[in-house]
């Protein structure tokens, strides 16, 4: 799934935003979903800072209560992969210095051939989504495509007989498959810290083996760590 985040408040550049995104993926078999803001409010506010999907992310520079840039600072408080793209009037050759800062894809001009403009930055978002790593699979009829990357670890419950997966989002996800066999469609960042639990080793802060506890970098603790295990994480 690929979300198109459309934040503008001019209906009339919404509606045309929107009309190049569906001709653009008429060509293409991926599902995807268009979501519209007028401006920047809690419901985007949560979406920017828990969505584990793929996202491209539309600003319009002027908004009524904030700026493009000062809304790409907020979503890279959080998110540094999801490309961003910011419809300007004029263009964007003095916003360089933001493109760097921000990895702001581009300015778009509103009154320049804006399709053809963003379609070829859409054609760069895929290539860029093509190339990640992502964790592919079915739970009720919905189909996920999870960002490796935003996983910070499996267990095991013996509960309900199915593997959690925990995201940097503090989302869970439900899959039923055995732990050993999702590790094959894990990288090689995920390793086993106890027979029941595989862990994203680059988003870990500490080991603490006295207590059989794991710290990750977003402040999570977990008590899934054997000592068996002890010489594969080093």
């Amino acid at each position: 799934m690929v979300n198109f985040v459309v934040v503008e408040d001019n209906k009339l550049h919404r509606k045309k935003i929107k009309n190049i995104i569906l001709k653009y993926m008429m060509k293409n078999k991926i599902e995807f979903d268009i979501i519209e803001f007028e401006d920047y409010n809690k419901e985007l506010e949560e979406h920017m800072s828990l969505s584990d999907e793929h996202n491209i992310y539309i600003f319009d520079f002027e908004l009524p209560s904030t700026t493009a840039i000062d809304l790409s600072r907020k979503l890279r408080e959080t998110d540094w992969l999801s490309p961003i793209i910011i419809f300007t009037v004029n263009g964007g050759m003095a916003y360089d210095t933001f493109k760097q800062r921000l990895q702001i894809l581009d300015f778009v001009n509103k009154q320049f051939e804006a399709e053809k403009n963003l379609h070829e930055l859409f054609d760069i978002c895929f290539k860029q989504f093509s190339t990640k790593k992502t964790l592919n699979f079915k739970y009720k009829g919905i189909d996920y495509n999870l960002d490796m990357n935003k996983i910070l670890y499996v267990y095991r419950d013996t509960v309900e007989r199915k593997c959690i997966i925990n995201t940097t989002n503090n989302k869970k996800y439900k899959i039923i498959i055995n732990i050993s066999d999702l590790s094959k469609k894990l990288d090689s960042r995920f390793k086993f810290t106890h027979k029941a639990c595989l862990v994203n080793t680059d988003k870990v802060e500490a080991y603490v083996w006295k207590d059989n506890k794991i710290i990750f970098e977003t402040g999570e603790e977990i008590y899934f760590l054997s000592k068996t295990h002890k010489k594969d994480l080093k």
